[in-house]
């Protein structure tokens, strides 16, 4: 007889091995693997929910640096730290979703170190409307486009 944990370490383990060999990837692979969907999720949901963003910032900003710090840890800080310490790539395609993590690695520490910048980084909601989401919702597409590979590479169908 199985007990309960058993029963469900074996099927988690047979799961992942059936659908992902992690041992078979690097970890910058995985990175990219991991972020392809959100980027895609996040990118298209700024390009046809604008105003939901919109709003989403707006709120942000009137909470003043609170709201700095509940940007940062909901939609920032996973994928730039995922990003920091796993993908190490400075050739190819992959530098790229590296540029982007450092890039946004640096927004973090400025935004949570001097808040007024963060909350400038809010108010661009207003001055840029929904045709700034839009664009921002095209580089998120574009980021996913890049881990795209990875996702193909590693999932198995």
């Amino acid at each position: 007889m199985f007990s309960l944990v058993e029963l469900s370490d074996h099927f988690a383990t047979k799961w992942c091995s059936i659908m992902i060999d992690l041992s078979a990837h690097s970890s910058a692979t995985l990175t990219e693997a991991f972020l392809a969907f959100p980027f895609y999720l996040m990118g298209l949901s700024h390009i046809l929910q604008p105003k939901m963003w919109r709003d989403f910032f707006t709120g942000l900003h009137e909470q003043g640096p609170p709201g700095v710090i509940v940007r940062t840890f909901a939609l920032e800080l996973w994928p730039a730290m995922l990003v920091l310490v796993f993908h190490r790539v400075w050739s190819g395609h992959g530098i790229v979703v590296t540029i982007y993590g450092h890039l946004l690695t640096l927004k973090i520490v400025l935004g949570l170190l001097y808040p007024p910048l963060g909350l400038r980084s809010l108010a661009m909601a207003e001055s840029k409307g929904d045709k700034g989401f839009i664009g921002a919702g095209f580089v998120l597409l574009a980021l996913g486009g890049v881990c795209t590979p990875a996702l193909l590479e590693v999932w198995r169908w």
